[in-house]
Order: structure tokens, then sequence, then C-alpha cells
């Protein structure tokens, strides 16, 4: 009798062990599954629903890279949404308004807790108020200078301590950014003001994050095509690869500059 019930006992130790072992890998996998693969190669684009910073997503989705979308309106960016359905696991969406503190601490937040590194940055979101001398006001200057100057300020600020030491961090500027170049009157004087302000915030960003190798440069994209800018020669499909390219061959002896779409230095 009691050789019966030790066997018996023996079979129930066995068997609980068993089950213990199967959850414990189960727990083990769906974590694993959850996570993000660290080795792979991950992007961040601000004002990415549309134009180019939309462009900017589907290309490094391409590429292979985990890509963080962010967009004033995610709800409503529904070409991202579709976008992150088709590369499961691999795209996510975050509300983010540039001028926006609260935003922009929720984005630290998001990327501390999915633990993610970047490795490029693109901060692409701006906007174009126009208004002639003669017509200028404190409203047009503020929009222009808090969403083009500030805003890449304050996202800059923000990511810092998730860009990977040897990071590229990119800021959109122009061609109207540069003083050498703005000879004749025009409507965007509040659009130029704040992309010379994009300009020097690069070459500041530039020294505050050299010990990290982390490479900042502006460039400007050429006459692309997009709602803020309907008469660009280039399509967002030919400019986005041109601009890879040359950011791809981005070293630190470039950090602090101000580039062409083709990787030309410009003229402050």
């Amino acid at each position: 009798m009691f050789t019966f019930i030790y066997k018996n006992l023996k079979s129930l130790i066995l068997s609980i062990a068993l089950m213990f072992s199967l959850y414990s890998f189960s727990n083990s996998y769906e974590l694993e599954s959850e996570s993000i693969n660290t080795n792979e190669k991950t992007a961040i684009v601000t004002g990415s629903n549309r134009g180019m910073g939309l462009g900017w997503v589907q290309h490094f989705l391409s590429e292979g890279y985990t890509v963080v979308a962010t967009a004033r309106k995610p709800d409503m960016a529904t070409e991202l949404q579709n976008l992150k359905k088709k590369y499961k696991g691999k795209l996510f969406i975050q509300k983010l308004d540039v001028t926006s503190e609260e935003d922009q601490a929720e984005l630290g937040e998001m990327l501390k807790k999915k633990n993610l590194k970047i490795d490029i940055a693109i901060s692409n979101a701006g906007v174009t108020v126009q208004e002639d001398f003669g017509n200028w006001t404190v409203k047009g200057f503020e929009i222009n200078f808090k969403v083009n100057t500030i805003g890449v300020a304050l996202f800059a600020q923000t990511i810092a301590p998730y860009l990977k030491n040897g990071a590229t961090l990119v800021n959109l500027s122009s061609g109207a950014g540069s003083i050498t170049y703005q000879k004749k009157s025009s409507p965007l004087d509040a659009y130029r003001v704040s992309k010379a302000g994009v300009n020097m915030l690069t070459r500041n960003l530039s020294a505050r994050l050299d010990d990290r190798q982390i490479i900042v440069v502006s460039i400007t994209p050429g006459g692309v095509k997009t709602d803020m800018n309907p008469n660009g020669k280039l399509s967002v499909a030919e400019a986005i690869p041109i601009m890879y390219e040359s950011i791809s061959k981005l070293t630190m002896e470039n950090s602090g500059t101000f580039i062409n779409n083709k990787g030309k230095v410009m003229a402050w």
C-alpha cells in the first residue's frame, strides 16, 4: 500500500514540475516574441502623416528598419495606420505635436518603455506661413518659429538619451534658411528666419553630442513636390532615396554642417 501511494505521489510531483516548466517556457516565449530585436536598426521621423515625413517612414520600413512615426493626429493618419498593418511589429505610431512639452514627455516615456535605441532621427515636422513685408504679424513669425525652430530643439532634447552612440540626427532645413543665398524679398521672411535658426541649432547640437560620436546635420531636400511646396520638381519617392544615400555616407567630419540633398556643403 505504501509503495502504491509513493509511486502515485512521485507521479503527481513529476506532473506538477512538468506543468511549471511548460508554463515558464510559454511565458518566456511570449516575452521574447513581444520584445524588440535590438540588433535591428531603428529610425524615428516627425511629421510622418504626409509628404516627406510619410516618404521617410515608407523608405525606412522598406530598408528593414523598426520605425517610430510621429504625427499630431495619429488616428487621422490613414496611410500610417495602413503601413502599421502591413509591417506588423515594425512600426510604432506616436502622437507628437513638436511644440507640446507634454507630447514630448510622452514620446520620451514611450521610447524608454519599449527600450528603443535610435540609429537615425529625421526631424521633419515643419510649417510655412507666408506674410509679405508690410503685413508681418506676431502670429505669423510665432507659428513659423515655434514649429520649425523650437519644435526641432525640443525633439532633439527628448530623443538625445535614446540615440545610440554613433547615431545620426538630421534636421530638415531649407535653402531659404541660408543667409548667403537670400538676396531677394519674399513672403517667406518668417519661414527663412526660422530655418536659419534650425541651422544654428544643428551647429549647437553637434557640439553637445560630439562626445558620443553622434552626427548632426541640417539638410535642404531641394525642390520636393508636397502640399507645402506644390511647385517642387522632385517627387517624394525620388527625393528620399537621394537624401538617404547622402546621409548614409556622413562621418563625424560632416557633423555641424548644412548640406544639400546630394551631400554638398551649403553656405550658412
